[in-house]
C-alpha cells in the first residue's frame, strides 16, 4: 500500500474513533467519517465497503496486534511467574500503546462483539500457554477448561477496568499484580 493510501486510511480510522468517542460507534455515520477525515464519500468507499467493513478492519488489526503480544517466552524461565509475566506485560503495553482504539472498542458504546472476540483471543493464548507450561514439566493441578476461562476472563476484565480508569497505573505494576495473583493467590496480612 502506498504512502498516500495509508495516510488516507489512517485519517478514516481516526475519524471513526474520534466520532465514536462522542456519539458511540453505532451512531457514527459514513458522512460523519468523511466530514471529519476531510475526504469525499468515493474516497471512503475506495478503502472500505461500508462502516461495518471499517470497524472489522480496526478490530482485526487490533486483535492481531494483541495476539503477537500474548506469547510466552521461549527461554530464561525459572518459575511459573517468569513464564506468565512477559505475555501479561506485553499485552498491557499493547493496550496502552493503542489506548485510544481500545478506549473506543472496549467502551459500552463500542462494537457489541469486540469484547467476546478479544476474550476468545485471550483464551486461545492461555490454552497455548498451558500446553507450553505442561511441556516444561510444570504441572498445573486445576481443571484446564475452567482455568482457561478464569485466567482469560480475569485478564479481559482487568484490561476493561484499566481502560475505563484511564490507565491509572503503569503496565508493569498491573502485570506484577496479575502474575502475583495467578502465582501466589490473594495476598493478605494474616
Amino acid at each position: 500500500m502506498n504512502r498516500q493510501k495509508r495516510k488516507t486510511q489512517a485519517a478514516i480510522i481516526k475519524a471513526l474513533l474520534k466520532n465514536a468517542i462522542i456519539k458511540g460507534i453505532e451512531q457514527v455515520t459514513v458522512q460523519d467519517i468523511v466530514d471529519d477525515a476531510d475526504i469525499n464519500r468515493a474516497t471512503f468507499y475506495n478503502h472500505f465497503k461500508d462502516k461495518q467493513d471499517l470497524i472489522e478492519h480496526i478490530e482485526s488489526n487490533t486483535l492481531n496486534g494483541l495476539i503477537q503480544h500474548l506469547k510466552i517466552p521461549k527461554y530464561g524461565v525459572q518459575s511459573f511467574s517468569d513464564l506468565i509475566y512477559p505475555p501479561i506485560l506485553n499485552s498491557l503495553e499493547h493496550v496502552k500503546q493503542y489506548s485510544y482504539t481500545y478506549s473506543v472498542l472496549l467502551s459500552p458504546n463500542g462494537p457489541t462483539d469486540f469484547r467476546w472476540r478479544m476474550l476468545e483471543i485471550i483464551k486461545k493464548a492461555v490454552r497455548h500457554s498451558i500446553e507450553e507450561i505442561n511441556n516444561r514439566d510444570i504441572h498445573i493441578n486445576n481443571k484446564e477448561s475452567y482455568l482457561i476461562d478464569f485466567v482469560a476472563g480475569a485478564h479481559l476484565s482487568i484490561i476493561i477496568s484499566w481502560v475505563e480508569n484511564g490507565f491509572d497505573c503503569e503496565p508493569n505494576e498491573l502485570a506484577m499484580q496479575i502474575s502475583s495473583l495467578l502465582s501466589n493467590g490473594i495476598d493478605t496480612d494474616s
